[in-house]
């Protein structure tokens, strides 16, 4: 029996004696490593966090709890408290959790290079080479980049029998060139604001040509120091696969969460405007869109079974602009009636899954970015997502980019500052004209995405194509520049 198993049998053996019908153990170990550069100066930290955590289920009501425990009478501590917090409320005829098939699985994340493998001095080099080739543009004055590494080992323990270990590894960075012009500061990042993250190996960093990237990134921070403020007005809009990711994040991926559909995430997260009577029925968008929750792939959301247990697979959420499916873990799918989904995960510091994106994905359709520029003929091109805001149900939004081209004849013919655009989902949805095709589609990353109280914070994928949108209002940022 190993050390997991042994300290897993204590708390198994204290949540019976306390009633548990189904207890998980889980162990966590966690490592984040970031290399910085500014400028001539570089830098690297790690950091690395370990944590053990008992869920028990009894008569319809789940407890957790979680900490530093790393004997057998800390997890039979962490198991008598969480049977203590076990209880339903009054009235409350939640059905009895019903756990997966009991298995015994290991995973790891594939990797060309490991990057345990790589010196931190040569990640320090080509975080400073980066930074370095932005400054080598004339009109740059500042310019920074970043490189991270985050490794998660997470071991599942049931009290049935069920062993599952997964080892995750996700890398990526970003560089950010800022240009003081006539017009304002410019800051355009490549190749996008908080790094294109993936599950996969140093590979994919040496992949994403940082110090190329940062000439573009530099020059058109430039561009944007002497530009005018973008107009205000309404019309056809192209945006680039970068900002539709986190359009997706926001208008298509949180409002189809099964518990803020129940009302369960109402205290932090929200509400959804959309209703289980919606699925299967409601026009979310045009027959250009159609959305997959797949947990596979290299995203960052990619994994083989959900923190309950449940193997994943691809499932769909829009098929040709109507909805449906619904992202869900099987305590919600129980409570619901509805299908699961596999999508309860839980994040460092926390011991119980929520209802997360995995990798949520806006699929091709056909051409190239270009095509869509001239079919489009005029109107603005939006690249880059500055900021956003949306409303606790997910209906109205505001997005702010870093950069707007002005589109004539499917040209590019002057640079805007400050863009923004605002709307509302299913409008904005069914403007949906058409997406590019597979050689534009690209995988993006937020790993910000903070759900639950306490908060959660969730690494996610979002794959996308650009697309055009037949009528959108858009207009500048107070002051003309963003932020």
């Amino acid at each position: 029996m190993t050390r997991a198993r042994r300290l897993a049998a204590a708390a198994f053996r204290a949540a019976g004696r306390h009633g548990a019908d189904h207890t998980v153990v889980h162990f966590d170990t966690t490592a984040e490593e970031t290399t910085r550069a500014a400028g001539p100066s570089s830098g690297h930290t790690r950091q690395e966090r370990r944590e053990a955590g008992v869920r028990v289920y009894r008569d319809g009501a789940v407890g957790v709890a979680y900490g530093p425990a790393d004997d057998a009478s800390g997890l039979a501590g962490l198991a008598e408290r969480a049977c203590l917090l076990a209880q339903r409320s009054p009235g409350d005829k939640a059905p009895p959790h019903r756990p997966p098939e009991p298995t015994a699985r290991t995973h790891r994340t594939p990797l060309a290079v490991d990057p345990a493998a790589v010196a931190v001095a040569e990640r320090e080099e080509l975080a400073s080479e980066a930074a370095a080739r932005a400054l080598a543009v004339p009109g740059c004055d500042h310019a920074e980049a970043e490189l991270s590494v985050h490794r998660r080992t997470t071991h599942l323990l049931f009290a049935d029998g069920g062993d599952l270990a997964k080892e995750s590894v996700q890398s990526g960075g970003w560089v950010r060139a800022t240009a003081d012009g006539p017009s304002g500061p410019g800051i355009r990042t490549y190749p996008e604001r908080t790094g294109r993250h993936a599950s996969a190996g140093w590979e994919h960093i040496a992949a994403l040509r940082l110090p190329d990237g940062a000439t573009t990134a530099a020059r058109e921070a430039v561009l944007l120091s002497r530009a005018r403020p973008c107009p205000e007005g309404a019309g056809p809009v192209v945006i680039d696969s970068s900002q539709l990711a986190l359009q997706l994040h926001e208008s298509v991926g949180h409002p189809l969460e099964e518990d803020r559909i129940l009302g369960w995430e109402a205290d932090y997260a929200g509400g959804s405007f959309v209703t289980l009577q919606d699925v299967g029925h409601l026009a979310y968008g045009s027959e250009h869109v159609s959305v997959v929750a797949d947990p596979t792939g290299t995203g960052a959301g990619a994994t083989p079974w959900d923190d309950e247990g449940t193997p994943t697979a691809a499932a769909p959420l829009i098929e040709r602009g109507t909805l449906v499916g619904l992202l869900s873990s099987r305590t919600v799918a129980a409570a619901s009636g509805r299908p699961l989904t596999a999508a309860g995960a839980r994040a460092e510091g926390a011991a119980l899954p929520l209802v997360r994106m995995t990798n949520v994905n806006l699929l091709p359709g056909s051409g190239t970015e270009q095509d869509l520029l001239d079919t489009m003929g005029e109107g603005l091109l939006l690249t880059g997502n500055h900021s956003f805001s949306i409303d606790d149900h997910r209906e109205v939004f505001h997005f702010t980019c870093e950069l707007a081209w002005r589109i004539r004849g499917g040209q590019r013919v002057e640079p805007l500052r400050g863009p923004r655009y605002h709307g509302r989902t299913l409008d904005f949805w069914r403007s949906c004209a058409h997406v590019a095709g597979p050689e534009a589609w690209t995988m993006h990353s937020v790993t910000f995405c903070m759900k639950g109280q306490p908060v959660q914070t969730a690494r996610v994928g979002h794959g996308a194509a650009p697309a055009l949108f037949s009528h959108v209002r858009y207009g500048s940022v107070q002051g003309g520049a963003p932020g």
